[in-house]
């Protein structure tokens, strides 16, 4: 088959945007990796799906309060696999438990950014916002995540947390009152007399 020299330039041309795109995903998630690092950041796990054997073990050292080794699991985690979901939100929980609330947020953007309609992540993101201060934002997110699931336990009780620092305790109550739970359902109270809000 003949092609024409304009056909030629043509596909030289395609191949060329087409390494390019290539090449510049590759250095995107190597960037993202630097930045983290440099900011003192690593990766974890979303309580969204069921969780794989290597991710069980780190969001076993997230509830265990082993963050430091948990930070590094993620980290060889998502090193592994960069397009899970849930071990770049894990990596926002050990953020915040670590109280780096920026680093966490950015984490939850990259796991947002592979599954947007995912209802924990959405409500770990607005707990992290509620801990900014940022009320609205915070609600905004809540609001996705109730698209997603609606009766979810995560984000009725996420968003009951921000009534309560907003000292609104009838709209909390109303919130917490519609959290569907085996253990006795969260209040007011038991908020305001936690030491530590948790994720």
């Amino acid at each position: 088959m003949i092609y024409s020299k304009h056909q030629v330039t043509l596909q030289e041309s395609i191949s060329k945007v087409t390494g390019t795109i290539r090449q510049t995903t590759s250095l995107s998630i190597k960037i993202i990796f630097c930045f983290l690092c440099l900011s003192g950041v690593s990766i974890c796990i979303a309580q969204d799906s069921p969780l794989d054997s290597g991710s069980v073990d780190c969001a076993g050292l997230v509830s265990s309060g082993r963050n430091v080794e948990a930070f590094d699991c993620f980290g060889d985690a998502i090193e592994a696999n960069p397009t899970s979901a849930f071990d770049w939100a894990g990596q926002g929980d050990v953020m915040n438990n670590l109280g780096y609330y920026y680093q966490a947020l950015a984490y939850y953007e990259m796991a947002l950014s592979l599954k947007p309609d995912s209802a924990n992540i959405l409500t770990s993101k607005g707990r992290t916002l509620t801990r900014l201060g940022k009320y609205d934002d915070a609600m905004d997110s809540f609001a996705l995540a109730l698209e997603q699931n609606p009766d979810n336990t995560y984000t009725w009780e996420s968003i009951g947390d921000v009534y309560t620092k907003q000292h609104d305790t009838v709209k909390a109550e109303a919130a917490y009152a519609k959290a569907k739970t085996d253990k006795p359902r969260k209040s007011v109270d038991d908020y305001l007399t936690s030491s530590q809000e948790g994720i």
